[in-house]
């Protein structure tokens, strides 16, 4: 039970990091309340930063999954989804 735990706050940590390099955002301010096109991530970035998650994570995404990403929590559930599917 305690490695799901850890598995998640690996997770979270590194979608936080690329996250952060990709909006410029500090790690602190990206959390589950944030929003990607308040961030002032357009479409374009959006779909640079789930490739650089897939390719981080070794995952793929469809194109609905990827559209459906709006907030951190989206792409928290989403890569937690696929690694440990």
């Amino acid at each position: 039970m305690g490695s799901n735990v850890d598995t998640s706050t690996s997770i979270e940590q590194r979608l936080k990091t690329l996250i952060s390099k990709k909006t410029k955002l500090n790690e602190e301010d990206v959390n589950a309340d944030l929003n990607f096109e308040d961030s002032g991530l357009d479409s374009f970035a959006r779909i640079e930063l789930i490739l650089l998650i897939e390719e981080e994570f070794d995952i793929e995404f469809s194109d609905s999954e990827s559209a459906s990403v709006a907030t951190y929590t989206d792409i928290v559930k989403l890569v937690e989804d696929k690694t440990t599917a």
